[in-house]
C-alpha cells in the first residue's frame, strides 16, 4: 500500500461534518508561527476535585477515528514541555463546539444556572444499576443560597454507597478558590491558561491531571467564554481521540471526545450537528474481575437541561445544608 492510499483511507475514517482541511490549515499556521517547516516530521510524543461522590470511570468509546491526518501531532522543538497539537479531528470538533459554547447567554450575578442531569451507574462488582436525577441551582456569582436535588429511581442498600433522595441547600461561597466554585465564572478564559490550572492538582502525568480535572468540570456551569476555552484546551491534552458514535445516559447518539486510562475510556459525548455537550460515558476496555468484560458500559450520564433563572425553590422540610 502506497502511502498517498494509507493517508485516503485514514481520511476515509474521519466522520464527514469534521472541518479537516480548517484544522489542517490552523496547524500549519501555527507551525510556522513557531519557526518549524510545515512538512517537518510528526513528532511522537487523585484526589479529584469533584463535589459529587467519584464515580466510577465511564463508557467505552467507538474505535478512536482517523489516528491524525498527515502532519497533525508536530511539536516546534524548543518547546519540549508542551503537548504536541491535537489530531486534525480532534481539534476541529472541538473548535466547533467552543464556536457554539461560545454563543450561549450571559447570566447576571444575581441569577442562578439551573441543570437537569440524568445518570446511570453501575453498582462495582454487580451487574445491578442505579439511576439518578440531579437538579441543581447555581448562584452565578457565589453569594446566594442555591439548590440541589437528588432523586433514586432504583432503590439500593445504603452499604452500596448510592446517595439518598433529597435537598442540599448551598451556602454562599466566601473565600473559595475559582476552580473549586459550583459556578466557574472566575476561571481563566484562555485554553493555555486553563491547561495550565488543570494539571495544578491529581496525580499521575500531566495529562492524567488534566483530563481529571475536566471529567470534574465538564458539568459545571461556567460563563460562554470559559466553557469555550475549556473544549479548545481539551484537544490540546495529550492522548485524546475521537470516538465517531457514543451514546449518552438518555439514549442520545452523539460524536465523543475520549481517553483511556486503566482499562476504561471516558468520553465526552456531542451531538454532531448541533455541536452541543450531551453527557459522558465510561466503557471498560480491558477485562478484570473488579471492573467487567470489555465493552460493558459503568456510568453514563447525560444534561438534559439547562437554564437561566432568577430564583430557587424552596428547599424541601429537613434539607441538608452545605457550603458551596
Amino acid at each position: 500500500m502506497d502511502e498517498l492510499t494509507l493517508v485516503e483511507r485514514l481520511r476515509s475514517e474521519i466522520p464527514a461534518d469534521l472541518d479537516v482541511a480548517a484544522a489542517e490549515r490552523r496547524w500549519r499556521d501555527r507551525a510556522l508561527a513557531a519557526g518549524a517547516p510545515a512538512d517537518s516530521p510528526a513528532g511522537t510524543a487523585a484526589p479529584a476535585r469533584r463535589r459529587r461522590p467519584r464515580r466510577p470511570l465511564l463508557l467505552s468509546g467507538v474505535a478512536a477515528a482517523a489516528c491524525a491526518t498527515v502532519g497533525a501531532t508536530v511539536v516546534a522543538t524548543h518547546q519540549p514541555a508542551e503537548p504536541p497539537p491535537p489530531p486534525a479531528a480532534v481539534g476541529a470538533l472541538l473548535d466547533q463546539v467552543a464556536d457554539r459554547a461560545g454563543t450561549d447567554p450571559v447570566p447576571r450575578p444575581d441569577q442562578f444556572v439551573y441543570q437537569d442531569t440524568i445518570e446511570l451507574r453501575r453498582v462495582m462488582n454487580t451487574r445491578r444499576w442505579y439511576k439518578d436525577r440531579n437538579q441543581s441551582w447555581i448562584s452565578v456569582d457565589g453569594s446566594r443560597t442555591g439548590l440541589v436535588r437528588l432523586k433514586n429511581w432504583i432503590r439500593l442498600g445504603p452499604d452500596e454507597g448510592v446517595p439518598p433522595d433529597g435537598d442540599s441547600v448551598l451556602k454562599p461561597c466566601g473565600q473559595v478558590p475559582p476552580i473549586d466554585r459550583p459556578y466557574l465564572g472566575d476561571v481563566p478564559a484562555d485554553p493555555d491558561a486553563l491547561l495550565r490550572l488543570l494539571a495544578t492538582d491529581g496525580d499521575g502525568t500531566r495529562a492524567e491531571r488534566q483530563w481529571e480535572a475536566v471529567i470534574d468540570l465538564i458539568d459545571r456551569p461556567a460563563p460562554p467564554a470559559v466553557r469555550a476555552a475549556l473544549f479548545r484546551a481539551i484537544a490540546r491534552i495529550s492522548g485524546v481521540r475521537l470516538a465517531s458514535d457514543s451514546v449518552d445516559a438518555v439514549g442520545r447518539h452523539g460524536v465523543a471526545v475520549t481517553r483511556t486510562r486503566d482499562g476504561v475510556r471516558e468520553e465526552l459525548v456531542f451531538d454532531p450537528v448541533t455541536h452541543r455537550y450531551l453527557g459522558t460515558r465510561n466503557v471498560v476496555t480491558r477485562s478484570s474481575d473488579q471492573l467487567g468484560k470489555r465493552g460493558s458500559t459503568l456510568f453514563a450520564s447525560a444534561l438534559v437541561r439547562t437554564s437561566i433563572v432568577d430564583k430557587v425553590p424552596k428547599a424541601a422540610p429537613g434539607a441538608d445544608v452545605s457550603t458551596c
